[in-house]
């Protein structure tokens, strides 16, 4: 019973009562139950009251359920005042849980770890988790013997504090503690094949991958932690290894497996040279494994020629065949980790042709996979795009293939030239023997070379290229099999850049793909051959002319064959489609003349059906790009697209918030910047007063966002158009809309974008803008003082620092003449919030502009003195050095190793500097590091990582910000490109930082700067050659 606590049972009552409404399948209803359980949170037995409610067994489980969901939701926002981050717990202010209610609930919840219902398990061990992150060992201090009874107990109960064990997390005392005794008894319930199921023992199991972590990341001794992983493995790797190994009959589970094999794969990813002594009796074994059950996979998923022999799971159990498939998928994750990892790769060697060889067998299409595809073909688009939506053995075996590809390159040839030699000569045998499924291997050969495109391609004399096309292009004549033929076209297209394509060849081709369009074709094939519509065209962009000739007289038969397949298709084909039409007009711009009569209409109508899909309106937005992007092309557009787009922004009330007015402005957007200036009086006269007003009026956060960006593309487009609309009413719109954005009463997401939008203003206007630079700064200062979001903050910095590359002394003097929001100069106000944030700015335009900033800001204080810098100072976060235990430290300890300290704002920049060329270092430093276990052993074939392939993908946050293939870096923001065109920008980051902190090691100012640096900066400077004491 719990204790009595005020209004106790009106508060159950009314509880019990929204718990069902929040079950109710009327959605007013649910609403207001959630805001009345919101107002319920802050009563004093609520928590108690739902952790009753949840081990009443009496109660519908849906009822039990929801209340877990509730209860957990409860600890999580009222259990303390900072989340597990140590920050603020908003959702706590007026309603931490008491003391007498924690308790109660502590004593409670431990009996629903025997509740015969595994759901409810899984949702009280993880509230227990959630509790423990906080309490335990301080104040629960009894919940690890509460855990440990449990697993002395039934399945349920072993069940349920296996689910905590999951979520657990240790320091180091606790882990060389309690670590053995989870063992031992992880151990004992695995080995207990007669006394606990596989489902238990398979729980279990899961235990090891956390424990693992928790060593590997808090016993720093390495000594201390090899000793303890070594006595683990050597007590469970020949059980692990006799469960792998078991006969995969009917009556085996493959779960255990899975888990066996995930175990397997985290040791050979993070702690390779404990796992290492035994790879020589695992790899047999997976091999094994791999190879037997391969027959059964074909026969009774692939073909569907023989029943599952598999028995049919319980109803809150997976099934078994699925259980199946998912062993298949962790196998070859963990072969594809075998691959990556340097130190086992020479392993692979070894079985090359075999391996290749099994993979093709399990990318084969599954006859359901067929079925659904003919049935829906948006699956067909989805499941065979790069990557697919789904995890499947199709999708795993390609990347277990694309893995070999990026480690060992053109080593890999051979080996794919023999595997599909034996493929074909069974797929010759089974087609003799007239087996229907005949067709499948090859269509799966065709995928794994297809995995190899741009190694062939480039080592054509290690493949024999010309004879598999030869075999390919035979496939042709197998209509039967549209599967097959659509598979044929889309590689014949891959390969047409290929030298070994005549003329002749490529006509004959195209051709085939020209009547796979027509009407009477099966879907299936006609999606194919508009995907090998695609492929031909990307790889003669830069062709000869005689080969471009060929597919351009091929392009209207295309453009209708394409535009018959339109009607009644859905997003994902549709998608497809238009990426297909879009890069058709592209590859020809005389063509997307006749073409877009068809193409305008096609780009407003799936505009106007598609406003909430994303994705699909990129896509839309590419073909009207790439439509604007020719001359003749774009007038027609212009008048038939703008009054479709001013009609849905000119909507008010209701009308506009349905009409996704934000979709509209970003298509309008798109329209202006690809549009030449003088823009016609279409947009000038009707679209652009039209989307002033729109924005102005409205209060929907997206609507604002779009606007501004749509502003900022008038403005760089044509700003003296903007400037002179109706004598200065332009100037006083922009003036309008942009102080909207600015103002601090609005959700600050508004200005998300606001940054480049004010600059284009002050670059593009320049002295149109009179006054108005004033206004926009005081507003842009206005702002910063209520903000929190990162994005927003960056965002407003940017304005300033692109202000002091650019205009030094005017902003210099604006921001220590204008006061701050605490009477102060705003310079202080400014660099408090610049240089507190600069480290985690995003953004290749952000990043340079401000890192540049800084050095000039720099350079400008040191050399001149100026008070106006030289006075200021913030506050900084500093590490006390100290103490040097790198182990991972509790928040308590975390804290109390900074302190707060008053630093001048130009020690701040100069320790920015350093830092970023530390990280810029780092980061050129991962393009070349090869796996540190490749050095430790010399067999493990390191230098068979072809030269061609990809770096690691970077480890701090300013490595995206300098990374050439960095996504922000898009012709598609013509604003940024136009700034980092600029000279300024055009240096290496690297060697800019390097020679201006060289240079700085000369200054008599530099020992002064010196004395602040952390001995980890200290060493950034040593390797510049810089001599610090």
């Amino acid at each position: 019973m719990s204790l009595a606590f005020q209004n106790a049972e009106s508060v159950k009552q009314a509880l019990f009562e929204e718990l069902q409404n929040l079950l109710s399948s009327e959605t007013n209803v649910r609403q207001s139950a959630e805001q009345r359980m919101k107002q319920l949170e802050f009563t004093e037995g609520y928590g108690v009251y739902l952790s009753e409610l949840i081990m009443n067994q009496s109660f519908d489980l849906p009822l039990r359920q929801i209340a877990c969901i509730m209860l957990t939701r409860y600890v999580e926002n009222h259990w303390g005042e900072c989340d597990e981050e140590g920050n603020p717990n908003e959702a706590s202010l007026g309603g931490v849980a008491t003391e007498q209610a924690k308790r109660t609930i502590r004593n409670i919840l431990p009996n629903g770890l025997y509740d015969p219902n595994s759901k409810i398990r899984l949702s009280v061990a993880h509230t227990i988790s959630t509790i423990a992150a906080t309490d335990w060992p301080g104040v629960w201090t009894e919940l690890f013997d509460i855990i440990i009874k449990c697993l002395g107990g039934n399945e349920d109960s072993i069940h349920g504090a296996m689910q905590i064990l999951q979520d657990f997390s240790y320091d180091d005392k606790q882990i060389k503690e309690l670590g053995p005794v989870i063992i031992s008894e992880v151990y004992r319930i695995f080995e207990s094949e007669q006394n606990y199921s596989i489902k238990t023992r398979t729980s279990a199991i899961k235990i090891l991958k956390p424990l693992f972590l928790s060593i590997s990341m808090n016993i720093m001794d390495k000594q201390e932690q090899a000793s303890m992983m070594n006595s683990i493995l050597t007590n469970f790797m020949d059980k692990l290894m006799h469960y792998l190994s078991m006969n995969s009959a009917a009556a085996s589970n493959f779960m255990l497996r899975t888990e066996i094999v995930k175990i397997l794969t985290f040791l050979v990813t993070e702690t390779p040279k404990f796992i290492q002594p035994y790879m020589e009796r695992i790899l047999p074994i997976i091999w094994q494994l791999l190879t037997q059950i391969a027959d059964t996979y074909v026969k009774v998923t692939i073909n569907q020629t023989e029943p599952s022999p598999f028995p049919v799971a319980d109803a809150d159990d997976e099934d078994e065949l699925t259980n199946f498939s998912t062993m298949i998928i962790q196998i070859m994750e963990f072969i594809q980790c075998i691959i990556v990892a340097g130190k086992f790769r020479s392993t692979i060697k070894n079985v090359l042709t075999d391996l290749i060889y099994i993979m093709i067998v399990y990318i084969q299409v599954p006859m359901e996979k067929i079925e659904d595809w003919n049935e829906d073909p948006e699956k067909f688009v989805e499941d065979e795009d790069d990557g697919g939506v789904e995890l499947t053995i199709r999708i795993s075996g390609q990347d277990v293939l694309v893995a070999l590809n990026d480690e060992l390159g053109a080593k890999v040839l051979p080996a794919l030239q023999e595997a599909l030699g034996r493929h074909m000569n069974v797929a010759e045998a089974e087609k003799s023997a007239g087996n229907v499924n005949w067709w499948k291997i090859q269509e799966a050969c065709m995928v794994a070379v297809h995995a190899y495109n741009e190694l062939i391609l480039e080592s054509e004399d290690q493949f024999d290229l010309l004879n598999y096309l030869t075999l390919v292009r035979n496939w042709l004549n197998h209509q039967e099999c549209p599967h097959l033929v659509g598979r044929a076209l889309w590689t014949l297209s891959t390969y047409s850049k290929s030298k070994l394509f005549n003329p002749q060849m490529l006509e004959e081709i195209l051709n085939v793909t020209l009547q796979s369009l027509q009407p009477d074709k099966d879907i299936v094939l006609k999606i194919s051959a508009v995907r090998a519509i695609y492929g031909f065209v990307q790889a003669h962009e830069k062709s000869e002319v005689d080969k471009r000739a060929l597919i351009q007289a091929k392009l209207p038969g295309f453009l209708d064959g394409i535009m018959a397949i339109i009607p009644g298709c859905k997003s994902s084909v549709m998608s497809m489609l238009l990426e297909s039409l879009t890069t058709i007009i592209t590859f020809d711009p005389s063509f997307a003349v006749q073409a877009q009569t068809k193409l305008t209409p096609l780009a407003i109508a799936v505009f106007l059906k598609y406003p909430e899909d994303p994705y699909m309106l990129e896509i839309v937005q590419d073909l009207i790009k790439a439509l604007c992007q020719n001359p003749q092309c774009l007038q027609p557009l212009q008048e038939k697209f703008i009054p479709t787009l001013v009609s849905i922004i000119n909507l008010q009330g209701e009308q506009a918030n349905a009409a996704k007015q934000d979709i509209a402005l970003d298509v309008l957007t798109t329209i202006v910047k690809y549009s030449q200036a003088p823009l016609p009086p279409a947009l000038i006269e009707n679209a652009f007063p039209a989307m002033i007003h729109c924005v102005l009026r409205s209060d929907d956060q997206a609507v604002m966002v779009a606007g501004g960006e749509c502003l900022r593309a008038f403005i760089f487009v044509s700003p003296e158009q903007i400037c002179s609309y109706k004598n200065g009413e332009g100037l006083n719109y922009t003036m309008q809309l942009t102080t909207m954005l600015l103002n601090p009463m609005n959700n600050e997401m508004t200005a998300g974008q606001i940054g480049r939008l004010v600059i284009t203003i002050i670059t593009k206007m320049g002295n149109m803008l009179g006054e108005n630079v004033d206004l926009l700064l005081k507003a842009v200062i206005s702002k910063m003082q209520l903000v929190e979001c990162l994005k927003v903050i960056m965002s407003l910095v940017v304005v300033f620092a692109h202000l002091f590359l650019t205009q030094m002394d005017a902003v210099l003097n604006f921001l220590s003449t204008v006061p701050g929001p605490t009477g102060e100069p705003a310079m202080q106000f400014v660099f408090s919030n610049w240089l507190s944030k600069q480290t985690s700015f995003f953004g290749t335009y952000e990043r340079k502009v401000t890192t540049m900033a800084l050095c000039k800001l720099f350079e400008y204080g040191v050399t001149t003195q100026d008070s106006r810098i030289t006075s200021i100072t913030i506050k900084d976060l500093v590490e006390n050095e100290s103490n040097g235990n790198t182990a991972r430290k509790t928040r308590s300890q975390s804290s109390a190793n900074h302190q707060w300290v008053a630093m001048p704002a130009l020690v701040k920049m100069f320790k920015l500097l350093i830092n970023e060329l530390d990280h810029l270092k780092e980061a050129k430093l991962a393009d070349y590091e090869t796996d540190s276990d490749d050095e430790e052993d010399p067999s493990s074939g390191a230098g068979d990582k072809p030269a061609g392939s990809s770096p690691p993908k970077p480890r701090y946050i300013s490595d995206l910000y300098f990374n050439d293939d960095d996504d922000d870096n898009t012709d598609d923001d013509q604003l940024t490109q136009e700034l980092l065109k600029d000279p300024l920008f055009q240096a290496n980051m690297e060697e800019n930082l390097t020679k201006f902190l060289q240079n700085f090691s000369s200054s008599e100012h530099f020992p002064m700067f010196v004395s602040h640096l952390s001995e980890a900066e200290k060493i950034v400077l040593k390797s510049i050659q810089v001599e610090v004491a």
